[in-house]
């Protein structure tokens, strides 16, 4: 029997041979679940022991079983208060100040990059990988084109604010059984940086951030200094699935998840001595074997270039209980890029399968769920370890590690977290085994002062002295927020408490405020100290009905809501729109902010309402802007509807839909196509361009 040792690009083979002379039982490893343990310096040894025993776990031991991740499929980070528009037209929204985010529409005053994943062109290639065009990963229900490549549109503002597309980038070829996609892009100074990712197996079915597989992150770095024709600088492939990127200033993170795996593989045979033979087969690949490869490329023909490990063992860490007999089948890498020299790159990476990372400009929070099993094996607890870096330019400083009781939920995990200087603020929800009460939600405030690498609580609510659970009876939490010093929490299963929290003192949060009203909020935008915007679902307290047979806040759709924080909590303004949805109540990125001055606030946000036409259900796309007025006891309007007329070959999602406002004017990108009005006169639109 023969097997393959994945991973790191290499194609040695190693055979497995039963009748070596080998002990006739092999050992048996452990579980290959993530730890709360603080971490340590990995050396080559401990590091490849690890993978190696994981590998083992899962190919032997129990024949091939992976703990997948759920993905955070829809955007998963969650935009910060802090990061209002600095400039006179709308941007990207982020989650931290100064910490950019990709997304599949970029604007910087003067040029429009936008994402089409469905034409046929041809223009200049900038992928680094072979791409299939045709699926995004993190939006499953748009169509799907077999051959077109997904290219970027540049298009120029004119003076009448028309647009003029002035060049087509395309961003890579279909290959035979790949599922690739262009993941989003950032625009610096005079540079796009195209991330992508994606695998080239149709076995892979999607398993989150884990999966086996021929999986590459894609980076592309084009100098558009002349926007008519870009030219294609840098081009890099990683092995493993995208997690996350960010841009600090100068410098690109990439955060990646890799799995080493073995083929060709015979598990039919699973006696002891087969069984012993394996695990010494793979105690013999080499380490470097199990390193995802960092591949250079030529920028014309995309031929790879140069190909070396992404890391060496020494730059990783493991956890410092880990024992001889302890696995890990995942690695997560950080990777910091510098845009002006990319040949300039450093990685730091851990063993284990953590969900998701959470960055400030100082810092990153790697972290993951760990569980707890009963007697008969089955997973009954989990609890969330966080480990602290701390970056300086491209370096990464092991901070210190903490445990929380529950888990980040499951969407936007982010949202929950939140740091300053001193403090880490994280909310947690845990199961319970009470059909009265099935979940118990915690604020956690942690100390980011490490003791013997520990990172230690300095408060929690609910508490001793503040016993008020957080959420009625069976209520799961829908959203949460954080703006200076004040945390939002929505929870939610018939009625939706709004709670407000004063976390100014790490040593004593307090509830401040609570309101409940119908429906939830599944995200939350601060304008300010005093006001947020909530944008989620109106659920009538008497159950959920069809329009129109019900009406006003009875009925059942998108609700958008301002609300006025700052004593006790009261609803300014709020509009329902039946049988809708907003893409924004799940991915920040879909929503357009602009602050037009400190009283004079503008919001726009991609909308689909469903109508039964001759039993059949029709889609309505459309934008819908929402004008804030902050004097007085402050109002919201909704008096513009953004509709270009409909097409036959038009998709029938609005989960990449986009806006951009600049002054009187506004964008709205559906389908890759531009559309182009006025607040003076939305009657009047304009395009496609």
């Amino acid at each position: 029997m023969t097997m393959l040792g994945c991973g790191g690009g290499s194609d040695t083979r190693v055979d497995i041979d039963p009748g070596n002379g080998s002990s006739p039982e092999a050992p048996k490893v452990n579980r290959a679940d993530i730890s709360a343990s603080i971490l340590k310096p990995s050396t080559n040894e401990s590091f490849g022991r690890l993978l190696k025993n994981g590998l083992y776990y899962n190919n032997f031991q129990t024949s091939n079983v992976v703990n997948a991740v759920a993905s955070d499929s829809l955007a998963s980070a969650v935009p910060s208060a802090e990061s209002a528009s600095p400039a006179n037209f709308s941007q990207t929204i982020t989650q931290e100040a100064g910490v950019d985010e990709m997304d599949i529409m970029k604007f910087d005053g003067d040029f429009l990059y936008v994402l089409d994943r469905n034409s046929d062109v041809d223009v200049i290639s900038t992928t680094a990988a072979k791409i299939n065009t045709s699926l995004d990963l993190t939006s499953p229900a748009l169509p799907i084109n077999d051959t077109s490549p997904e290219i970027i549109r540049v298009l120029q503002r004119e003076n009448d604010h028309s647009l003029t597309e002035v060049s087509r980038i395309n961003t890579g070829i279909t290959p035979e059984n790949g599922y690739f996609s262009v993941k989003g892009m950032f625009i610096r100074d005079k540079q796009l940086v195209v991330v992508g990712s994606g695998y080239e197996s149709t076995n892979n079915q999607d398993q989150g951030i884990w999966w086996y597989g021929d999986n590459q992150v894609t980076l592309d770095i084009i100098d558009t200094s002349v926007p008519s024709s870009p030219s294609i600088t840098t081009k890099l492939t990683i092995q493993g699935q995208s997690i996350r990127s960010r841009r600090i200033d100068n410098q690109l993170l990439i955060v990646s998840s890799f799995l080493p795996q073995l083929t060709d593989i015979d598990l039919s045979n699973s006696s002891t001595v087969m069984q012993q033979a394996g695990f010494d087969a793979i105690q013999a690949v080499s380490t470097d074997d199990l390193i995802p490869r960092l591949s250079t490329r030529d920028p014309l023909t995309g031929e790879e270039a140069s190909s070396i490990p992404l890391f060496s063992a020494n730059d990783c860490y493991i956890p410092q209980d880990a024992n001889e007999l302890d696995s890990a089948t995942g690695i997560i890498s950080m990777t910091m890029i510098n845009l002006d020299n990319p040949a300039q790159m450093q990685t730091t990476c851990i063993n284990g399968q953590y969900d998701d990372v959470y960055v400030t400009t100082d810092d990153i929070f790697v972290h993951g769920n760990v569980p707890t099993y009963d007697e008969n094996n089955n997973r009954v607890l989990e609890s969330t370890v966080v480990h602290h870096f701390m970056r300086v330019n491209s370096e990464f400083t092991y901070n210190g590690t903490a445990e929380l009781d529950g888990t980040l939920g499951w969407q936007n995990k982010n949202l929950r977290l939140s740091a300053t200087d001193t403090h880490l603020r994280a909310v947690t929800s845990e199961m319970t085994l009470d059909e009265n009460d099935r979940f118990d939600h915690t604020l956690y405030m942690i100390n980011l002062t490490a003791t013997d690498r520990h990172l230690s609580i300095s408060a929690q609510l609910p508490n001793n002295n503040a016993p008020a659970e957080l959420g009625k009876p069976n209520e799961d939490i829908r959203a949460v927020r954080y703006f200076g010093d004040k945390a939002y929490i929505v929870t939610f299963e018939t009625i939706d408490p709004l709670y407000v929290i004063d976390v100014s003192d790490p040593s004593r949060p307090v509830i401040t405020g609570e309101l409940e009203m119908p429906g939830y909020s599944s995200y939350l935008h601060p304008i300010n100290a005093q006001f947020i915007l909530g944008i989620g679902q109106n659920v009538p307290v008497t159950g959920i009905d069809i329009a129109p047979a019900l009406t006003g806040t009875d009925q059942s759709g998108a609700k958008i809501a301002l609300f006025d924080v700052s004593g006790t909590p009261r609803i300014v303004d709020e509009f329902i729109f039946p049988d809708s949805y907003s893409p924004a109540e799940f991915d920040y990125h879909a929503l357009t902010y602009l602050a037009k001055s400190e009283v004079e606030h503008i919001f726009a946000m991609p909308m689909q309402s469903w109508t039964l036409n001759d039993s059949i259900w029709l889609p309505d796309n459309r934008l819908e802007i929402f004008e804030v007025d902050l004097n007085g006891n402050a109002s919201m309007a909704n008096t513009i509807s953004v509709r270009p007329p409909s097409r036959s070959d038009e998709y029938s999602w609005a989960t990449e839909d986009r806006a951009v406002v600049i002054g009187d004017i506004i964008y709205y990108v559906k389908g890759a196509q531009v559309w182009q009005t006025t607040f003076n006169d939305a009657s009047i639109i304009n395009g496609p361009y």
